[in-house]
């Protein structure tokens, strides 16, 4: 597949229709961050949509919070914590069950700008794409990009995103098929939601957007990057501690669910020799992990990154979340 620039991807018209668009948004414990972004969401000047909270059972009572103040959104409250997918799959099954035409899934940690909708539907509207991301830059560097689009590994079987650190108008300007979407911000039709499933919820929390995107493409589905389209991104507000635990900024759970959902991307979809090569990565990069992190004697991280790549190689189910 190609992924290069493409120019040009959508006309310069979008008719919106009534109620097309669902964009859910995942709260647990982060009052300020979620309503920072619902009220860029105010702003916007799109009018065809509807924003579903969904409150994964937080304890500071922000949920309610949110409900009170923005009284325009939809709030579903979970029972427990259901990570990033059973949040999402809440969402994504009420907005399917509700008619909306266009799925979103959306960072509570982001900061929209006006007219960012409009160029994700347009190439949704022109062209066989499934799916579509925008340009997505640092909050707090407006003019330095976060995310400008991805690429995929083939051999260490690993997706990785383009532009981080660069300069906003020196990168990523043209719109280009990509392998994966990020979670960030993750615009899908509908009708292919239910076709290929929800998120899996055997991940919780990364490489689930990874997983969805390639079951999107094996669906024969392209995914786009559209640059004309730009949000602003609270970088690393799931991942980093929220107590000194005097390892790091990186909790030892993060480091425990990415190296246990890679072997996940790769048990589902790396075949052959990619399979072999990919697997061979993910032995060194754990090597790498467990002896560094010995070497700085943080031993929660470094039982941690074991513990991962030991239930990553632990049965999985069969099925995708099923609608």
């Amino acid at each position: 597949m190609d992924f290069g620039s493409q120019k040009h991807l959508y006309p310069s018209k979008y008719i919106p229709m009534t109620r097309s668009l669902a964009i859910i948004i995942v709260n647990w414990n982060s009052y300020d961050d979620t309503a920072a972004c619902l009220s860029s969401l105010r702003q916007l000047t799109f009018a065809a949509y509807e924003i579903v909270v969904v409150d994964n059972a937080s304890e500071d009572g922000s949920g309610q919070r949110l409900k009170d103040e923005f009284d325009e959104i939809t709030l579903l409250v979970n029972s427990k914590n259901e990570g990033f997918t059973g949040g999402n799959n809440r969402g994504i099954q009420y907005a399917l069950d509700a008619g909306f035409e266009y799925l979103m899934l959306l960072n509570n940690d982001t900061i929209v700008t006006p007219g960012f909708v409009q160029p994700l539907l347009q190439v949704l509207q022109a062209h066989d794409v499934g799916a579509v991301q925008p340009k997505i830059l640092y909050e707090s560097e407006r003019n330095i990009i976060w995310n400008a689009g991805t690429g995929f590994n083939r051999w260490g079987f690993f997706p990785y995103t383009l532009g981080q650190g660069k300069a906003d108008h020196a990168f990523g300007n043209h719109a280009r098929r990509i392998p994966w979407i990020t979670g960030c911000c993750f615009l899908v039709k509908a009708k292919i939601v239910r076709e290929v499933g929800a998120l899996d919820d055997q991940f919780f929390i990364y490489y689930e957007d990874t997983d969805w995107s390639l079951r999107i493409r094996k669906a024969g589905y392209h995914l786009q990057y559209e640059p004309a389209s730009k949000i602003y991104h609270k970088v690393g507000r799931s991942h980093k501690n929220r107590s000194s635990e005097g390892e790091g900024n990186l909790s030892p759970f993060a480091h425990y669910i990415t190296l246990r959902n890679h072997m996940y991307i790769l048990r589902k979809h790396a075949k052959g020799i990619r399979f072999v090569t990919g697997w061979v990565y993910q032995c060194n990069k754990v090597s790498s992990y467990v002896l560094y992190f010995l070497f700085k004697a943080r031993i929660k991280k470094m039982s941690a990154a074991a513990q991962g790549w030991l239930d990553g190689h632990k049965p999985m189910v069969d099925e995708e979340h099923k609608l």
